[in-house]
């Protein structure tokens, strides 16, 4: 029997089957057949969600296949693609037209599918998720029927943002827009006046994050404004050539110098606390003054991160999702929070909180930002050192995202095991609904979505000397 394992390789299990249907035909008859026999389907692409949404006991269908462009139309900025599609692959073929997403998260080795399922999303209150910009999709149902869905309906609104819990999602359509220049310009304050400035920084400007450090008392603000360019500069050009550019060797020393440093920290957080988050600090004003086209802006603030976790570097991200009039009350209790944690001796064993905002939007029944202005917050985990010292700070952290009306999102890692039903979300009994009207024999369903998570182990020391020679992450996106 394979085993399935996530791209983070902190969720891995037994399904009965792992597939990877060539054709939609093939999936067609697939789905017919798991219904007849009464099992059950999860589709997959880039494997790289966090929790158990990819979880099943029945058959994993690896819709990577299902892959390419099939059609671009400049003149009314769509794209058609296949739902096995990898971000990274749709923002070159893009790019090739003078077009890109109109906001879009770091990560880039997601598949369109997944992206969608859990809404994936940047950081602009002027834009919503990839979710929001779906205008057609193509899924099979249960029956092994090819729907097309589209307009404005509410089962369109369900199938935008799915869950994977509707059908298998095989094409998808989205609205893009010209590409454009940023540039990017990062600067301090201290958590007092942050708080204060917050809500009014990022309503003046279309692209803006934050990043908190609590030891530090800081937050980083990163604004990233339109400016009339031909090509990159100078700082580009060198943050390429630093984070991109570089040979395999390079970068496993980097993960050796990590993994080594984030153990010390664990043992002695308090004496190393000012250094080793001074060093995160710095990482984060890498980009400071780049200007560059919008598609490689977005992705410059992972230049620091894996996109594709090796076992000495497994960053996981703890986020939620809330109500953006309630994001500096949060803030103001996570900061009291924090601050008796580590009073205690329990720090973060990533020390960075991040802020990131979203739109409103009315396109989903279930996106994160469905129908209230986002803000999401989220916490950093090393898979690879965190055994059990940080379970009850995270437990802790969580507790208070959900006091303040989070959503936990789809996609990213929980400590905790919250309710889908007791989720703040007004339609989440419509989306119920429509998907026992699609699936009533629960053949897509999967597991609960959120489990206890820190239960898994930490990577074993072999496995982690092992991941220094796969392959680089980064290849696909030096040509960008």
């Amino acid at each position: 029997m394979a085993r399935f394992t996530n791209a983070w390789r902190n969720v891995s299990f037994e399904p009965a089957a792992i597939v990877a249907p060539p054709t939609v035909e093939a999936l067609v008859d697939l789905v017919r057949r798991t219904r007849a026999e009464g099992g059950r389907l999860k589709a997959v692409g880039g494997r790289h969600s966090m929790n158990h949404i990819l979880h099943t006991e029945g058959t994993i269908v690896d819709v990577s296949a299902l892959s390419g462009i099939r059609h671009i139309d400049v003149t009314e900025r769509t794209v058609t693609m296949g739902a096995g599609t990898r971000l990274s692959d749709a923002i070159v073929a893009l790019a090739r037209v003078g077009l890109h997403f109109p906001s879009l998260g770091s990560w880039h080795s997601q598949t369109i599918a997944g992206a969608i399922a859990t809404s994936t999303h940047g950081s602009s209150l002027v834009h919503g998720s990839l979710s929001d910009i779906v205008v057609g999709a193509k899924m099979v149902l249960l029956d092994g029927t090819v729907a097309s869905f589209s307009g404005e309906d509410e089962t369109m609104k369900a199938v935008r943002c799915h869950l994977g819990q509707l059908g298998i999602l095989v094409e998808v359509t989205l609205k893009v827009v010209p590409a454009f220049y940023l540039a990017c310009r990062i600067s301090t304050q201290p958590m007092e006046a942050a708080l204060a400035s917050l809500l009014r920084r990022a309503r003046e400007h279309e692209y803006v994050n934050m990043l908190w450090i609590p030891d530090l008392d800081e937050v980083y603000t990163r604004i990233l404004e339109r400016v009339d360019a031909e090509r990159p500069n100078g700082r580009a050009a060198a943050l390429k050539a630093k984070f991109v550019d570089r040979s395999r060797l390079s970068l496993r020393l980097e993960d050796i110098g990590f993994f080594l440093v984030a153990h010390a920290y664990q043992i002695v957080p308090r004496w190393l606390s000012r250094w080793y988050c001074g060093k995160v600090r710095d990482a984060f004003f890498d980009d400071d003054g780049v200007v560059d086209v919008s598609y490689r802006q977005f992705l410059y603030d992972k230049y620091r991160e894996p996109t594709e976790n090796h076992s000495l570097r497994t960053i996981l991200n703890v986020e939620y999702a809330f109500d953006i009039e309630a994001v500096v009350p949060l803030l103001t209790a996570l900061r009291t929070l924090l601050a008796t944690q580590r009073s205690a001796g329990r720090y973060l064993n990533y020390p960075r909180v991040h802020i990131r905002f979203a739109a409103a939007s009315g396109e989903t029944l279930v996106g994160l930002n469905a129908e209230r202005v986002t803000a999401y917050v989220g916490i950093y985990v090393l898979g690879s050192v965190r055994g059990r010292r940080q379970a009850p700070l995270g437990r802790a952290v969580e507790r208070e995202f959900l006091a303040y009306g989070g959503r936990p999102h789809w996609g990213k890692f929980s400590y905790l095991a919250p309710a889908l039903t007791g989720l703040p979300y007004r339609h989440w009994d419509t989306f119920a609904a429509i998907r026992q009207r699609l699936d009533p024999d629960g053949v897509f369903q999967g597991e609960p979505i959120f489990e206890d998570l820190d239960t898994f182990d930490s990577p074993k020391i072999g496995q982690m000397l092992r991941s220094i020679f796969d392959s680089d992450e980064y290849e696909t996106i030096r040509d960008f």
